[in-house]
C-alpha cells in the first residue's frame, strides 16, 4: 500500500495507493489505512537513523536493553 521510493540525507518520498471503491465509509477506511501506512513507513525510516549499532543505551548507571524473542 505504501512504500519508500526515494531516499536522500534528510528526505524520503513515499508512494501510496488508495483504493476508492464501495461506500463512502469503505473509502474513508481505505484512506485512513493508507495514511497509517505512510506514517509507519516514515517512522520506521526515522527509527533506523537513530539505531546505529544496536548496542545498549546507558543513562547514568542504568543500562537499557531490548530483549528479542527471535
Amino acid at each position: 500500500m505504501a512504500a519508500i521510493v526515494q531516499r536522500s540525507d534528510n528526505e524520503i518520498t513515499i508512494q501510496v495507493t488508495v483504493r476508492l471503491g464501495g461506500t463512502m465509509l469503505e473509502m474513508e477506511d481505505e484512506i485512513q489505512n493508507a495514511t497509517n501506512a505512510v506514517g509507519r513507513c516514515a517512522t520506521e525510516e526515522a527509527q533506523r537513523r537513530f539505531d546505529t549499532d544496536g548496542s545498549a543505551i546507558k543513562l547514568g548507571s542504568v543500562k537499557w536493553t531490548a530483549r528479542s524473542m527471535s
